[in-house]
């Protein structure tokens, strides 16, 4: 890694796993081992953002590991349909197969996964997916070269036992010195270059990819768009990503030093998985189903 590119606080890191996250019911969506299990959490963006959103909600989901009353909205969850598909298409070109002869895999993979996450049998909008991939694989905006992970997990733990991971859709060598990280999404409007260099999760991957390819001293970041058959990508800024990790660790250091987790009722109650359980959601909340 290059010298300087990284604040000697932050360079301390060392390495501790996360368990892959779910969308469906059960515990919150990235898995963290709560205080009640008298074990280490485990920390991610999604985790943070949680915290920072409402406290309580963040102890009911990563804390007390609650199974949510109810499914995170299906518009979501095609999300993780459509990441299915693509990730058993690329494992397969991870292993040698052309990208173009993955359409069958990917399709599979797309049926299975629209039953395990239990989407409406709208036949309409299963042949809408299907296309989706069908084009993402037959017209392969992103251009892939080598590929170093497929659900690549990336991980590292602070000099102050703060322990943090996540999984990156696909991950590329794009020359001797460049990595780049890809982060499929099924949105109908793409982000800028300029989204890219501020998103969180994409700066963490960012930092954790210098620690793990020691030949690398630039990160490419991509958002693919299947719907929209294209691709937006930036190179990251080295200074975002150390302020990036650096609110990261605060939130992380507040969330474990929390013992009341107070809830902060707002917008967000109406998409919690455990509003109706919440004395602090509004009772349109509390009741929506």
């Amino acid at each position: 890694m290059p010298t300087g590119m990284l604040s000697s606080g932050l360079m301390k890191w060392r390495v501790a796993l996360v368990p892959a996250k779910s969308s469906k019911s059960g515990s919150s969506g990235d898995p963290i081992l709560g205080a009640s299990s008298g074990k280490k959490r485990r920390h991610s963006v999604s985790s943070c953002n949680e915290y920072e959103r409402c406290p309580r909600r963040y102890e009911y989901g990563y804390v007390m590991r609650l199974p949510q009353d109810r499914l995170v909205p299906a518009a979501w969850r095609y999300g993780s349909v459509v990441h299915a598909a693509l990730e058993a298409a690329y494992k397969k070109v991870l292993r040698g197969m052309p990208l173009a002869q993955t359409k069958s895999v990917a399709l599979e993979a797309l049926s299975a996964a629209w039953v395990s996450e239990d989407m409406p049998d709208d036949a309409e909008w299963i042949a809408r997916a299907e296309q989706v991939v069908a084009d993402a694989i037959e017209k392969d905006p992103i251009g892939v070269a080598e590929i170093l992970g497929v659900e690549q997990y990336f991980k590292s733990s602070m000099n102050a036992g703060l322990e943090f991971g996540g999984f990156a859709d696909l991950v590329l060598r794009l020359d001797e010195r460049t990595v780049e990280i890809v982060d499929h999404k099924v949105t109908s409007h793409a982000s800028t270059p300029e989204d890219l260099q501020m998103n969180a999760q994409l700066n963490l991957y960012g930092f954790f990819a210098l620690e793990k390819y020691s030949w690398a001293d630039r990160v490419v970041v991509t958002h693919h768009y299947p719907p929209l058959r294209s691709t937006v990508s930036t190179e990251l800024l080295p200074e975002k990503m150390n302020e990036v990790v650096a609110s990261l660790v605060g939130l992380a250091r507040q969330a474990e030093a929390d013992t009341e987790f107070a809830p902060c009722p707002g917008e967000y109650c109406s998409s919690c998985p455990w509003a109706d359980r919440c004395d602090a959601a509004p009772e349109s909340a509390r009741s929506a189903k």
